[in-house]
């Protein structure tokens, strides 16, 4: 315990105190634009801005913990990564295990914060009145329902060099919470654009959220859809890690370049794919756009 407390202590420190601006992008970036888009570019009655601002204070606290996850926790664990941090604590006696949980314990907390100071903004400049109960409701919901970010931004952390995080975070964040629906309805873009975002974790949190603040059951294939995308993201984490503890990460680039240099009789059984999609056409629901969606990217 001591030892876990000490890695938190020394964390907090170089991300709060070394880094100032990682808070302002991580939370008050999106304070901003809830701010803009709820008291100075919006128009109609006060129900419906009420209504509005209550489904945008889902899309901002998704998008703050977007924010965290690949500006925050993928650019701290790929410093640490290339400074050989990681490698300095593997051979104490304590391991990388109270770095990992420091790690985890800190961005729940920051997740935390921002959601709170969310609906506090919310709540004194728009009047969305939340109980203490949906409160608490939807500061669980988002932290459980962007396992699956902060999964990505560990991924996006095994990138080279800091540069190409930053490029990678970039490439990820902005058309993500376009596509999905956080900055502006996901009604106002092309149907193919919908479909393609519906899938997403950062859309089927925040459909979740709202659905929370509007005290509505949680819509059951969102659920299954961030337990899918949680068990995907680990699955691939759980290789990358067992192919570098195996044999480094010069070894696993070339285990992966050999695995895809498969002879052509490999690929006889996607012959059959077509058939296996024919039973999801047209696709009528969430999971058949699901399966077509796998489909195509076998």
């Amino acid at each position: 315990m001591k030892s876990l407390l000490t890695q938190i202590s020394f964390n907090a420190k170089r991300i709060f105190l070394r880094n100032p601006g990682y808070l302002f992008f991580t939370i008050l970036m999106p304070i901003g634009f809830f701010v803009l888009f709820t008291k100075v570019l919006i128009s109609g009655t006060t129900p419906e801005k009420l209504q509005f601002a209550q489904n945008y204070l889902g899309s901002m606290i998704v998008y703050s913990i977007l924010i965290n996850a690949l500006f925050g926790l993928a650019q701290i664990m790929q410093s640490d990564r290339h400074q050989q941090l990681l490698l300095t604590l593997s051979l104490t006696a304590k391991g990388t295990k109270p770095y990992y949980l420091s790690l985890a314990i800190i961005m729940s907390v920051v997740n935390i914060f921002s959601v709170i100071c969310l609906e506090l903004v919310a709540r004194f400049t728009s009047n969305v009145q939340l109980t203490v109960g949906e409160a608490a409701s939807v500061t669980l919901i988002a932290v459980i329902g962007t396992l699956p970010l902060m999964g990505l931004g560990v991924l996006c952390s095994f990138v080279k060099s800091p540069q190409s995080v930053s490029v990678l975070s970039n490439l990820i964040v902005f058309p993500l919470a376009v596509i999905s629906g956080l900055w502006w309805p996901l009604s106002m873009m092309p149907n193919w654009a919908q479909t393609i975002g519906k899938m997403t974790p950062t859309y089927m949190t925040s459909q979740m959220i709202n659905h929370a603040i509007h005290q509505q059951t949680l819509p059951m294939h969102d659920m299954m859809g961030i337990a899918i995308w949680a068990v995907g993201i680990l699955m691939v984490l759980v290789i990358i890690l067992t192919l570098i503890k195996k044999g480094g990460e010069v070894r696993m680039i070339t285990q992966l370049r050999n695995r895809i240099k498969l002879h052509w009789t490999a690929y006889v059984w996607l012959i059959y794919l077509p058939f296996a999609l024919v039973d999801y056409l047209p696709p009528k629901s969430f999971m058949d756009w699901f399966w077509l969606f796998m489909g195509g990217a076998f």
